[in-house]
């Protein structure tokens, strides 16, 4: 019965798994097939647990009948014990009443030859014997003599029935608990077959329920295995749109050319002076006249680094003589950058407040000193950025 409910809810699950086999196309598919893998997973595992609340009901059972065994198995040996005993009492009862009517026989046989003796010759034998006395006391003797012979034949014959009938109810008594004995005998063997029976149906049960218990386990590993495959396709589906996304609004950014609303970008760390403008300047590395695209704000090593403005961070890590670098996309085709950091803050795809901490000022990449490298970009192409804020 175990067996066949467990076959049918497979089945079900089964039949229930066949959308699956197609992979999802997306991420509305996987995310439905999501859905049903937990589901059913959710199932399985009440199943799980059921299972294995019958095994642990299963086994306690088994062990309670394996207990009662155990004693009716005693008990069953106390008996055959006792049989036994009443066995070899009634077979020794036999043999003493056997004993007893020889015994007796003899002694009636003996009885009655004396009778017979009285019978033939009259009491003469008696007489000549009270007669043949020399005086009075001898023959007070003889009658007394003779008087104990007949009650000694008398008390003998009774004694002998008496014992014959105490030795036969004897028998009879051990025979009647012979008879009860082998009537629990009979009881109890059949007592321990059902037990044995019974044991044997809990073990047979309890082995489908341990099989359906691997079962529903493998069933669970495999959906968890195919729950981390929808879930991996989910993440590329969702990493995908988000690539898409920003391809989408970096399209839109070139094709739409900035314009300036009016508003000044936040200064970007609290130092207020600016030690490089933008522009042709001397090299501090070569020595020789290059273009600066940006300015350089000075500022102690670790000093907060805040954001311009709102936007996405589309940029964060190591980029070149930058150092630790962070690019932020605030939409319009603008586009600020934040070189040289110690240490950054926010990761790629961040969406970042104006004025958030997003980085700490360092001298990382191509630096001669603690300070914050700041451009403005504007549709890619870098401009200059006190045209769009001040100290």
């Amino acid at each position: 019965m175990i067996k066949k409910r467990f076959v049918v809810f497979m089945m079900l699950l089964a039949i229930s798994f066949v959308s699956m086999d197609v992979w999802a196309t997306n991420i509305e598919d996987a995310q439905r097939r999501q859905r049903e893998i937990n589901q059913n997973l959710g199932a399985v595992r009440a199943e799980l647990v059921n299972t294995r609340n019958q095994i642990s009901a299963a086994t306690e059972e088994l062990f309670a009948l394996e207990y009662a065994m155990a004693l009716a198995v005693e008990e069953l040996e106390g008996i055959k014990f006792e049989l036994a005993i009443m066995e070899s009492r009634l077979e020794q009862g036999e043999r003493d009443l056997e004993e007893a009517k020889i015994i007796r026989d003899r002694q009636f046989d003996a009885f009655v030859q004396r009778s017979r003796h009285i019978y033939m010759n009259g009491w003469m034998g008696y007489v000549d014997a009270v007669l043949g006395a020399d005086s009075f006391t001898d023959l007070l003797n003889r009658i007394d003599h003779v008087n104990r012979i007949i009650e000694f034949d008398r008390n003998l014959v009774q004694e002998l029935q008496r014992a014959e009938e105490n030795i036969a109810v004897h028998v009879e008594n051990t025979q009647s608990r012979r008879d009860d004995l082998a009537v629990l005998e009979s009881i109890h063997t059949a007592q321990v077959r059902a037990h044995d029976e019974l044991m044997m149906e809990k073990a047979a049960l309890l082995e489908e329920l341990e099989q359906d218990a691997a079962g529903y386990l493998a069933a669970i590993a495999e959906m968890e295995a195919d729950e981390r495959e929808i879930q991996r396709a989910i993440s590329a589906f969702q990493a995908e749109a988000e690539r898409q996304r920003i391809a989408q609004q970096r399209a839109a950014q070139v094709q739409r050319p900035f314009v300036h609303d009016g508003r000044s970008l936040q200064w970007p760390v609290s130092g207020r002076g600016v030690n490089s403008g933008y522009g042709n300047r001397t090299d501090p590395f070569t020595g020789r006249t290059s273009f600066h695209t940006g300015v350089d704000i000075p500022a102690p090593l670790g000093t907060n680094i805040f954001a311009a403005e709102a936007g996405t961070v589309v940029f964060s890590g190591w980029m070149g003589g930058y150092g630790n670098t962070i690019i932020i996309d605030h939409g319009n085709g603008m586009q600020t950058l934040y070189g040289h950091a110690s240490s950054l803050l926010v990761g790629n795809g961040a969406t970042v407040t104006r004025g958030q901490t997003i980085a700490r000022v360092g001298s990382t990449g191509r630096s001669t000193g603690n300070h914050l490298h700041f451009e403005v970009r504007i549709n890619g192409s870098h401009t200059n950025p006190m045209n769009f804020t001040s100290p």
